[in-house]
C-alpha cells in the first residue's frame, strides 16, 4: 500500500528571512529613539495629525514650537488654529491661536498701544499675558526711541516704536503666551518664547507699515546684562 503523500512546506529563502529581520530591527531603533527623545526632552514628532498648522500664517516654524510637551509617543495633535492680520497703521493687529490635544498652547497678539513701556509692562501684568518673574532681553531701537523685550514665566513680550507716514510715531505691543510649554520658566524655553515674539514683532513692523529704518529684535534673543 503507498503511503500517503504530504504536502512539502514551503522554503523560506534566506534573503526574504534577513529583509524580515532588518526591517523589525530598523523598527525597533525608531521606537528606541523616539522614546529616549521624549525622555530627554527632544521633540521628534512636535505634532501629529492632519489638517491644521502649527505655524501662525507660516510665521513660525516646529523648531520654534518646540517647547511644548509632548504627550507618549506620537505626540500632540493640533485641533484648532487661528490666525488673523488686519489693518495697517494705528489699525494694525494680529492673532495666532494654537490649541493641541484640545488644549491651549499659543496665545500670540500685536497691538498698537499708545502708553510708555512701563505703562504697557504693567497692564500685561494686569491681565496675565506676562507672568512670574520678569527678565529683560536685550533690545535696541533707532534714535533712542523707547523699546522694550521682556521674558516671563510661559510667556513673552516685545514693545517696538513704529514710524509712520506725517512724522508720527506709534508703538507696537507683541504678547505671546504659551500655557503648552513643558517647563515656561526654565531659562531655555523662556528664550524660545521670547524667539516667538521676536519674529512676529519683526514680522509686524513690516505689515504695519513702519517706514525704515525700523526697530527689529534679535530672533536668537538673550538676557540684558
Amino acid at each position: 500500500m503507498t503511503a500517503p503523500t504530504r504536502p512539502t512546506q514551503p522554503e523560506v529563502s534566506v534573503s526574504t528571512s534577513s529583509a524580515v529581520r532588518k526591517r523589525l530591527a530598523v523598527g525597533l531603533v525608531a521606537v528606541l529613539c523616539l522614546a529616549a527623545g521624549t525622555v530627554i526632552g527632544d521633540r521628534f514628532v512636535p505634532f501629529r495629525g492632519e489638517g491644521a498648522s502649527a505655524d501662525c500664517g507660516g510665521l513660525l516654524s516646529a523648531v520654534d514650537m518646540g517647547f511644548l510637551q509632548q504627550t507618549g509617543f506620537t505626540g500632540r495633535r493640533i485641533t484648532s488654529t487661528e490666525f488673523t492680520e488686519s489693518g495697517q497703521g494705528d489699525a494694525y493687529r494680529l492673532d495666532c491661536a494654537i490649541n493641541g490635544d484640545d488644549e491651549p498652547q499659543l496665545d500670540a497678539r500685536v497691538r498698537v498701544t499708545s502708553t510708555d513701556a512701563e505703562a504697557w509692562q504693567a497692564d500685561l501684568k494686569a491681565r496675565g499675558r506676562l507672568s512670574g518673574t520678569v527678565k529683560r532681553l536685550s533690545v535696541s531701537a533707532t534714535d533712542g526711541q523707547e523699546a522694550a523685550a521682556l521674558s516671563g514665566d510661559s510667556s513673552a513680550a516685545v514693545y517696538l516704536p513704529c514710524k509712520l507716514a506725517g512724522n508720527k510715531t506709534i508703538h507696537l505691543g507683541v504678547s505671546v503666551k504659551a500655557p503648552g510649554a513643558s517647563n515656561g520658566n526654565a531659562d531655555n524655553q523662556r528664550l524660545t518664547v521670547a524667539a516667538i515674539a521676536s519674529r512676529l514683532a519683526n514680522h509686524a513692523v513690516d505689515e504695519a507699515g513702519c517706514l525704515k529704518p525700523v526697530a527689529v529684535v534679535d530672533q536668537s534673543p538673550t538676557f540684558a546684562s
